[in-house]
């Protein structure tokens, strides 16, 4: 899927390769389940401990030089299939790509230590959790985080506004008809128009100041979970005392500073 991004400061040309998982053999399965329960069971710099099977593994080695995004989405009202996030983490692992979020969406009934089960793992393992089904209005858990991710990224397509032609005068930047470069209906362009001047007010070096802010009590201990998940609620405390717009921005510039670091 083709899909052309554009921010206040760069335009883009992206592609996007949507699949779908398959259910992965018991082994796997109680390996991801030990992993969930244990978060530092694997060493970071260790992929060999990860099961996976040699097609996947196939696949992997042609995608890992071309992917520097991934997006896992699950449903969380069927709890046994995040445990198809474990090849993609090795794939994460393997070929480090920039983004990496990990989106629940769909039924809301499941327990809430699942969900609490899934944060921690994925702060652990350095996934930006997105929990969709969240209804609290002071999260920031929607579709606009996921934008913002993307949209914040240093693609190798990525053209500067400055060598081309303002945002103002390029036909890309509002297309006549929302569907053609989103394949949305009318309400979520709007949305993703906000999203984008969201993402286009993010400024790398506050995200690097607030990466050395959030981990100077951490250590060098990239296990102590613990300690980065109390400065991660500390900083949310003081984000929903900002106005909306502004707390978007910051929302988005620490998730960006946290997965920097994991």
């Amino acid at each position: 899927i083709e899909w052309h991004m554009e921010t206040r400061y760069y335009r883009a040309e992206l592609e996007f390769w949507v699949d779908s998982t398959e259910r992965l053999p018991d082994a796997h399965i109680q390996s991801m389940q030990q992993w969930l329960d244990d978060p530092d069971k694997y060493p970071d710099d260790d992929t060999s401990a990860l099961p996976i099977e040699d097609g996947v593994a196939e696949l992997q080695e042609q995608l890992g030089e071309v992917v520097d995004a991934l997006v896992f989405v699950f449903n969380p009202g069927r709890p046994e299939t995040f445990a198809d996030i474990l090849p993609w983490a090795r794939f994460a692992r393997t070929y480090c790509p920039n983004v990496l979020l990990c989106v629940a969406t769909g039924d809301s009934t499941c327990a809430e230590a699942c969900k609490d089960a899934w944060f921690g793992w994925c702060v652990a393992a350095g996934w930006e959790w997105v929990d969709l089904t969240d209804s609290d209005p002071e999260t920031e858990y929607t579709v606009a985080r996921i934008r913002e991710a993307l949209a914040a990224n240093e693609w190798p397509t990525m053209e500067s506004k400055s060598q081309g032609t303002p945002a103002a005068a390029s036909p890309a930047a509002e297309p006549s008809n929302p569907k053609d470069t989103l394949g949305v209906d009318g309400d979520e362009h709007e949305e993703w128009s906000r999203f984008d001047r969201i993402a286009g007010n993010i400024d790398p070096s506050r995200v690097e100041h607030l990466h050395r802010t959030m981990f100077a009590s951490a250590g060098s201990d990239k296990g102590d979970v613990s300690a980065v998940l109390d400065q991660l609620r500390e900083m949310r405390e003081e984000i929903s005392r900002l106005d909306p717009e502004q707390a978007r921005i910051k929302a988005a510039e620490l998730a960006m500073a946290a997965t920097k670091r994991l």
